[in-house]
């Protein structure tokens, strides 16, 4: 299995379990190093899935983890095609645009037309869509503080960030009190694919 954009593998721990063999990819260095350091059943590299290292059909599953969209979609999806097995399989989980989450992540950096960039990518590919779901998602703050002080992907917090979160949740939780936990739902998208002879 090849997972693309494994960030700090948590995932890839999961899902590393019983594969013969498991390579996760993610361009950032640090977070390569602190999984590297962290998780032994996994081979951690750097890379993206523009360019990939590997030789034709080297895997039998590709796994984009939320990061189809981080790249140039198209690039990426026939990397994926170029190094699956014949009949291989791609995975796909991507963030849905109407998730409350993917909304406070949009404050910072509106990923809205990268998604439907590479959902539409998606659809002209060289894979045959398989099944595709929804996947419900609950994330949870202790209150207004600890959600003002995650990160959504910003290199550091800005004076001014709180103020756009608070707002962002007022239009979604009208008069939330300030020590009451919150609760966002998100939704990522799920498909199944599988790779296309040419």
């Amino acid at each position: 299995i090849l997972e693309i954009g494994c960030g700090d593998g948590k995932i890839s721990t999961l899902l590393a379990s019983n594969t013969r063999k498991y390579i996760a990819i993610d361009p950032d260095r640090q977070t390569i190093k602190n999984a590297k350091s962290m998780i032994d059943n996994v081979e951690f590299r750097i890379g993206n899935g523009e360019s990939l290292e590997f030789e034709n059909t080297a895997f039998d599953v590709v796994l984009f983890t939320l990061s189809l969209h981080h790249q140039d979609s198209r690039f990426a999806l026939k990397e994926a095609h170029r190094v699956l097995i014949e009949k291989g399989q791609l995975l796909i989980l991507e963030p849905a645009i109407d998730g409350e989450l993917q909304q406070f992540f949009n404050i910072f950096d509106n990923e809205t037309e990268k998604i439907k960039s590479a959902l539409k990518n998606l659809e002209i590919s060289h894979f045959e869509l398989e099944q595709q779901d929804i996947f419900n998602v609950v994330m949870t703050f202790e209150n207004q503080d600890d959600l003002c002080h995650y990160s959504f992907d910003r290199k550091k917090i800005n004076p001014g960030d709180q103020d756009r979160i608070m707002k962002k949740l007022n239009q979604l939780r009208p008069l939330n009190i300030d020590f009451q936990s919150i609760h966002l739902n998100d939704k990522l998208n799920i498909f199944c694919l599988r790779k296309k002879c040419l």
